[in-house]
């Protein structure tokens, strides 16, 4: 089959739903149309707008909190898909037999799957999916239905084999990195009601306790005694804002207070539109991101991070082992150590020859993960599948 000749078809969620998916799926299939200009395909979530364009035909057709299974079987049928790309975390698909069944039914019919696990969790981590009820048995079932399961680090692949998942059905392909409108850093502080002036650390997402605020906010009170001018912005809120994460918010608020750096620090304190975003990267001079996750994945963060050129000071956990491995160790410490992080966010603030060292190493790891690049890499996986060959051969990953 011709590269021009396949049907491309994504199962996603997507605009005007506002996830980490919507974004990534748009992203996706703007690089990889940058090699083959053909519309793609999308089975969205419902509340996803329908949508024909010469780029994207989206038919929303299925809910996360219902039996999906047979409504997205009828739906890429319908379309004549001939692969399809699955945006997988278990927030949208759940962790039982229905994403097991679905991807057993498009094989049945003859479409090639690619499911592009976005976590591999620790094993015995509990999932619906029986029989197992794990994490382990649930990634053995969707490797063996999939045509190949797509993760975006060594790291998560060493984690798939660790439980049994053939080498040959994994292929390796990073997170996107996509670059972002320059705005005036001075004029952004502004805007957020920071010191135009004064340096500023960025942390910016959703907030959950997995993310480390807490000991940030440790962090920051000694780093302000280094650093007089340094200002903390966190742009984000909490996923969900049900009555305990206000409580948590409040809590951190009060922590703010009790170690004294409330008046260095501002906050957007809700969900942050796209068109705000570029402003709060602007305003930044590192964007520190002190997670406690113990399982494997990428941040992306880090890559939006990377997109901008900006600085960043991450935690030694899994979900970062692409800074270490592909920027710098001297941007990563161990989650724990208090003094470490503090050296490491002053160093950065303060030792330009060693902040455009890193910079330029940051700008690098950009590129080499643009969307151009990794939707190239998306091509040759879906182009390989249908010629027959494996994930890794695909990708000369073997």
């Amino acid at each position: 089959m011709l590269l021009g000749a396949m049907r491309i078809c994504h199962a996603s969620t997507f605009w005007p739903n506002r996830f980490g998916h919507t974004h990534y799926t748009d992203a996706l299939i703007a690089g990889m149309r940058e090699h083959q200009p053909e519309q793609h395909l999308l089975a969205a979530e419902h509340g996803s707008d329908p949508l024909d364009t010469p780029a994207i035909r989206c038919v929303p057709c299925f809910s996360r909190a219902e039996d999906y299974v047979e409504p997205l079987c009828s739906t890429i049928r319908s379309m004549a898909a001939d692969v399809v790309i699955l945006q997988y975390t278990d927030d949208l698909w759940g962790h039982d037999n229905r994403i097991v069944e679905l991807l057993r039914r498009l094989r049945e019919l003859g479409v090639a799957t690619v499911v592009n696990t976005h976590s591999v969790y620790g094993q015995t981590y509990r999932r619906g999916y029986r029989p197992g009820r794990n994490a382990a048995a649930l990634d053995r079932a969707l490797a063996r239905e999939a045509s190949a399961m797509m993760v975006h680090s060594d790291c998560m692949r060493q984690d798939l084999l660790e439980r049994g998942v053939a080498p040959e059905k994994i292929a390796v392909i990073p997170h996107g990195s996509r670059s972002m409108e320059q705005r005036d850093p001075q004029q952004s502080r502004r805007e957020l009601g920071l010191d135009p002036l004064g340096r500023v650390v960025l942390f910016f997402g959703f907030i959950w306790l997995g993310k480390g605020l807490e000991f940030l906010f440790k962090v920051f009170s000694r780093v302000l005694q280094r650093v007089p001018d340094a200002q903390l912005y966190i742009g984000g809120y909490t996923s969900q804002k049900v009555f305990y994460a206000r409580i948590y918010m409040e809590y951190l608020r009060a922590r703010q207070h009790w170690l004294g750096i409330a008046r260095r620090t501002r906050q957007w304190g809700d969900y942050v539109p796209d068109e705000m975003v570029p402003t709060i990267y602007a305003a930044a001079d590192v964007v520190a991101m002190s997670y406690r996750q113990s399982y494997s994945s990428v941040s992306g963060v880090v890559h939006q991070t990377a997109g901008t050129g900006k600085l960043m000071l991450c935690s030694r956990i899994p979900k970062f082992s692409e800074v270490e491995q592909r920027i710098s160790r001297h941007l990563v410490v161990e989650q724990n150590d208090l003094h470490g992080w503090v050296e490491g966010l002053v160093r950065l603030l303060t030792d330009e020859g060693f902040a455009a060292d890193m910079r330029a190493r940051i700008l690098r790891f950009a590129d080499e993960t643009s969307w151009v690049n990794t939707g190239k890499m998306h091509l040759d996986l879906c182009q390989g599948l249908l010629a027959g060959r494996s994930a890794a051969e695909s990708l000369g990953q073997g």
